[in-house]
C-alpha cells in the first residue's frame, strides 16, 4: 500500500474517531456577548426541583388558541421569571428550532422589552405568540384525532437578549436557554 494512501487511510480514521463535541455558540449575536447562565424553564405540569445553581426560573402558563386563520394557528403561551442571581432589563427574545410534539413550528421573536429585579417574579408583558403553518395544523389535525395528547412535548432553544446587573455593572449579553418542557393540549378545550 502506498504511502499516500496509508496517509488518508489514518487522517479518516482520526476524524472518525474525534468524539462529537455540543454544539458552540459563536462569541457574538447581533453585538451581545453569548454568556451561558444555568436557567431552568418549567410549567404547572413539568415541575422542576429547587437547587442552589439556578440563576433564573422561567415558569411557562397554560397556553391558549389566540388566531385560526387559512394559514394557520396561532397559539399563545404567557411566561414569567423568577431571577435569583441577577437583575436586569431583556431586550428581545429570539427562538430557534422549536418543535411542538416534534412538528417544526415558527415562534414569533419577542420585541417586548421589560426589567426584572433579583428574588421578584416578573410576568412577560404580553404572551409568546407560536405559528403553527397550514401544512403542519392538518398534519397535527390528523394526529389529534388519531392519538389526541393531554400534553404535548415543546423543545428548541430560546436566545434571551438584554442587559443584566452583577456586581454594580451591567453587561450587555445573549443567554442561550435550551427548552425541553411538556404544555397542556390548548386543543382540548378549544371550542
Amino acid at each position: 500500500m502506498s504511502s499516500a494512501v496509508s496517509l488518508s487511510l489514518i487522517l479518516c480514521g482520526l476524524i472518525f474517531a474525534a468524539p462529537v463535541k455540543a454544539q458552540d455558540y459563536p462569541k457574538e449575536i447581533r453585538g451581545y456577548k453569548v454568556q451561558k447562565a444555568n436557567i431552568s424553564v418549567k410549567t404547572g405540569v413539568d415541575q422542576v426541583g429547587a437547587r442552589d445553581d439556578v440563576e433564573v426560573v422561567v415558569t411557562i402558563g397554560e397556553p391558549t388558541v389566540g388566531n385560526v386563520s387559512v394559514t394557520g394557528l396561532t397559539l399563545e403561551l404567557p411566561a414569567q421569571i423568577s431571577a435569583t442571581g441577577n437583575s436586569g432589563k431583556i431586550d428581545f427574545l429570539t427562538f430557534r428550532d422549536f418543535l411542538v410534539n416534534g412538528m417544526k413550528v415558527d415562534v414569533e421573536e419577542y420585541k417586548k422589552s421589560f426589567s426584572f429585579k433579583k428574588n421578584e417574579t416578573t410576568r412577560l408583558p404580553a404572551p409568546i405568540n407560536i405559528f403553527v403553518g397550514l401544512g403542519q395544523t392538518l398534519r397535527g389535525a390528523l394526529g389529534e384525532l388519531r392519538d389526541s395528547k393531554e400534553e404535548w412535548d415543546v423543545t428548541g432553544t430560546i436566545f434571551v437578549f438584554g442587559k443584566f446587573k452583577k456586581m454594580g455593572f451591567n453587561f450587555k449579553r445573549v443567554v442561550p436557554v435550551p427548552v425541553n418542557i411538556k404544555i397542556k393540549n390548548p386543543l382540548k378545550n378549544y371550542q
